[in-house]
């Protein structure tokens, strides 16, 4: 019984020795995959929604007399930080209709049209195309 005793507490202490062996080289391999760790879960895309208001530009004697859309949805993927960012500024987009006359048009609206920044993706744009009808000025 005394021998089984013994050996219990030799199998304890082989068991110790295996966790205490080179402990500090233990500990810097768990804090650098903690590391990798988070860093991988921070580069998770997030979605996100920008408004852009539209500005139409006219010719001198032309004027909106309606349109369609006063503002434009772009559903945008990427990292939180640049999304963030972009999602702060103020946006306008500015449509040329200088070279139209009187009448009622349609404008596509496309993804180049907009300053996009480098990692973000575009998802969808709300609506795709604005009416307007253009009048003279009094």
């Amino acid at each position: 019984m005394r021998k089984k005793i013994l050996k219990t507490a030799e199998n304890m202490n082989e068991h110790k020795h295996l966790f205490t062996e080179n402990l500090s080289y233990k500990v810097v391999a768990l804090f650098v995959s903690l590391i990798l760790w988070i860093s991988i879960l921070g580069r998770r895309d997030f979605v996100g929604v920008k408004e852009f208001e539209l500005q139409f530009i006219t010719s001198e004697n032309v004027a909106v007399m309606s349109q369609s859309a006063d503002k434009i949805k772009l559903k945008i993927s990427g990292p939180q930080p640049i999304i963030k960012k972009f999602k702060e500024k103020i946006s306008l987009l500015k449509l040329d209709a200088t070279d139209y006359p009187t009448g009622q048009f349609e404008f596509d609206i496309n993804v180049n049209q907009f300053d996009i920044p480098k990692g973000i993706k575009v998802l969808s744009v709300k609506p795709n195309a604005v009416k307007v009808e253009l009048v003279k000025r009094n």
